[in-house]
């Protein structure tokens, strides 16, 4: 429930002194011109804030607070501090983090005015504290400290409830608890029932929890929970809470309402691989695509991906969209794919040279370039490698903003379940593909052949990928021209309908890239020829 923190403010829209309320949420409302706003409070920084007044202790004595109808259980449940006759404040609201850290307070003065301790930056959900991840089977979002507390009592003090900060920052606190939200079976928002928090409602069921998890609250009776506790409707705010209907992002429609869609249809936003040979037949990275990387092992698959996922770290209209790229390499470490993203940007093999010969100069400048960003989401994965663990983190890296997620690879997945790995390779691979769409993701991820050639286990992969990609290079070779080409072709292309043999890619040790061979050389390579140094066009 929305606290005012100032009154009689002058108002931006119709310049009128003394008519603009601003709320603790965020929000503003002028009583001259009706106009409401969301952005006011949230320009003050977290610096600012702690500047203002330090981080304070908590007192543990719990107290009921009957001006917000709430009992001293309920207020010994959220740990908040009701201050006594003697003390300064009306009640001191515990902040935490994600990672469980007491950060910061919010604090409710006797004047009803708000103001915060301690550093709330990267606060988590509020009430999280009070609830282990996963410990009942449904968790409530509300929009305001008060409400969750309100809500928490109303239904006799059984389910979790926990709050975003304010309708503005909804979306942005529902990401950062991502992992925290998603280890319960069903998330229900119940947020305010004006338009900005219906809009800040929807905005959060929308980062990317699982669709059969989310549920939508709309309050028929009163603005928010608290109005519910005040007024004595607790049975009327869980009858609506048991009705809320499960949340769906679309609807059906008849197909005579489609034509206005087919002629403003945009572009698809498509981005080019690093090699011209593929981006003729049109196998390039789409978003909502499932693409599928095969080959037998160690023909080169990591170093195909790396050169692609440093064009998508590099490429200018990627960049300007704010499309982040998600690593999970289950079979290297996180140190070891950068250096390796580090190593195409710089052109130097750091992986075969002497620690002591590397230049710190460089490395930075490459780190900066290319990985000092918020667009790199990587998982630090050693540990859970089931079919679950990384579907939730292929959740989460979309919430945060990753538009294209590399899997590197699935046979590693399976080959750590127990049971038919057939029918495993099938069902991660359909989720796979129901995320990309669900999600709006580009996925790639890799698959090893088997002696025959063919994917591991299963035609399944193959049959849900857009586009399947096949790699082939002869190890055994003597040539050392020709033992460091691999043959790409596109087996599938369900966009294009192109396939067949794309390019060959000339792997150089000296500079730790992929060259795409000309046609001439590409030539002499299908005729069973080899080129000396001198000829050598890199």
């Amino acid at each position: 429930m929305a606290q005012a923190v100032k009154t009689h403010q002058s108002c931006p829209s119709c310049q009128h002194k003394d008519c603009l309320s601003v709320y603790d949420d965020g929000s503003t409302f002028c009583h001259s011109c009706n106009k409401t706003t969301r952005e006011y409070l949230v320009l003050r920084t977290a610096e600012t804030v702690q500047k203002e007044r330090p981080f304070s202790s908590m007192s543990r004595i719990a107290r009921g607070f009957p001006e917000r109808g709430f009992s001293a259980e309920t207020v010994k449940r959220y740990s908040v501090d009701v201050g006594g006759p003697e003390a300064p404040y009306q009640a001191k609201y515990p902040l935490f983090n994600v990672a469980g850290d007491h950060v910061g307070n919010k604090v409710r003065n006797p004047d009803k005015q708000f103001l915060f301790e301690g550093n709330v930056k990267e606060v988590g959900l509020f009430g999280r504290h009070a609830f282990p991840p996963g410990s009942a089977r449904y968790v409530t979002v509300v929009e305001g400290q008060d409400d969750a507390l309100a809500a928490y009592q109303m239904m006799g003090s059984k389910y979790p409830v926990v709050s975003v900060h304010s309708a503005s920052t909804a979306a942005r606190d529902v990401k950062r608890d991502f992992e925290y939200l998603n280890s319960f079976d069903n998330v229900v928002f119940a947020f305010d029932a004006d338009e900005p928090g219906k809009k800040a409602a929807r905005e959060a069921a929308a980062v990317g929890l699982p669709l059969h998890k989310i549920k939508i609250l709309s309050m028929r009776k009163h603005k928010d929970a608290n109005d519910y506790l005040l007024s004595r409707d607790a049975e009327a705010f869980t009858k609506e809470w048991w009705q809320a209907p499960a949340y769906r992002p679309d609807e059906l429609r008849f197909g005579t309402e489609l034509f206005d869609d087919v002629m403003e249809r945009k572009d698809i936003f498509t981005v080019d691989t690093p090699w011209e040979g593929l981006n003729k037949k049109r196998a390039q990275l789409r978003l909502s695509e499932f693409i599928v990387v095969t080959a037998d092992p160690g023909v080169g698959k990591t170093s195909f991906l790396k050169a692609i996922e440093h064009k998508l770290l590099t490429d200018p209209a990627v960049i300007e969209k704010e499309y982040g790229v998600g690593f999970l390499h289950l079979e290297e470490s996180n140190g070891d794919t950068a250096l390796g993203l580090l190593s195409i940007h710089n052109s130097q093999p750091y992986h075969l040279l002497p620690r002591d010969s590397w230049q710190e100069d460089e490395l930075r400048s490459g780190f900066d370039s290319v990985l000092n960003n918020t667009r790199v989401v990587l998982w630090d994965h050693f540990g859970s490698n089931s079919v679950d663990a990384v579907l939730n983190k292929v959740r989460h890296m979309a919430a945060l903003g990753c538009k294209y997620i590399v899997l590197d690879h699935l046979s590693i997945i399976v080959s750590d379940q127990s049971g038919d790995e057939r029918k495993q390779l099938d069902e991660i691979s359909t989720k796979l593909k129901t995320l990309c769409m669900e999600l709006d993701i580009c996925l790639i991820a890799v698959i090893h052949t088997n002696r025959a050639g063919q994917i591991r286990g299963t035609a399944g992969v193959e049959q849900l990928a857009n586009i399947v990609v096949r790699l082939r290079r002869d190890k055994d070779e003597e040539n050392e021209w020709r033992r460091n080409i691999t043959s790409v072709s596109i087996e599938k292309n369900r966009f294009s309908g192109m396939s067949g043999p794309a390019c060959h890619l000339w792997y150089n040790a000296e500079t730790a890239r992929l060259y795409e061979l000309d046609e001439e050389s590409s030539k002499i390579f299908r005729n069973g020829g080899s080129v000396n140094d001198t000829q050598k066009p890199f």
